[in-house]
């Protein structure tokens, strides 16, 4: 049986290791609401961009689409179970015990880095928004990552220190 075109992008580009973020935004009306991305990338390092991508049909499109403050969470490897919450819209909510602001930005208390950004930039591209960041402050800790490949979580640790 041949898959489709889309399906078989999709593989592809599975082989591509990415890390886990869960990108977190205020909601209007109150509340903060999270999402897992991993097509987080850097762009510019003066200013200090980086991207994400957020897909149109996304139930959280108009949280995200307007936000012009958000914060990124990097997952660490012991994290799975929040990127696979943030991953579905139903339980996209994050309740205040779990998170922090961070210069203006909501992060999860959990994680090996936080970024907190402002939007700089949205192009639309096929079926996605690109949101272009510019990070207004930054921070990292030790610590193994949170890995995902051929649609698998995994972890990567730290290769100068062999640590997790």
């Amino acid at each position: 049986m041949e898959i489709e075109p889309e399906q078989a992008f999709r593989r592809v580009m599975s082989a591509f290791a990415t890390g886990v973020t869960v990108v977190s935004a205020a909601r209007d009306g109150g509340g903060v609401s999270g999402i897992t991305v991993n097509s987080l990338t850097s762009v510019s390092l003066k200013p200090r961009l980086l991207l994400w991508c957020l897909g149109d049909e996304s139930a959280r499109y108009d949280v995200f689409a307007a936000a012009e403050a958000w914060g990124v969470t990097v997952l660490g490897a012991a994290e799975e179970a929040l990127a696979l919450r943030f991953a579905r819209a139903e339980t996209e909510s994050i309740v205040a015990a779990e998170m922090e602001m961070f210069t203006g930005a909501p992060v999860l208390r959990a994680g090996v880095a936080h970024l907190a950004c402002r939007t700089h930039d949205r192009r639309v591209a096929g079926d996605h928004l690109i949101i272009v960041g510019e990070v207004v402050d930054f921070r990292v800790q030790p610590g193994a990552a949170l890995t995902f490949f051929r649609g698998l979580y995994g972890r990567l640790d730290d290769p100068r220190t062999g640590s997790s």
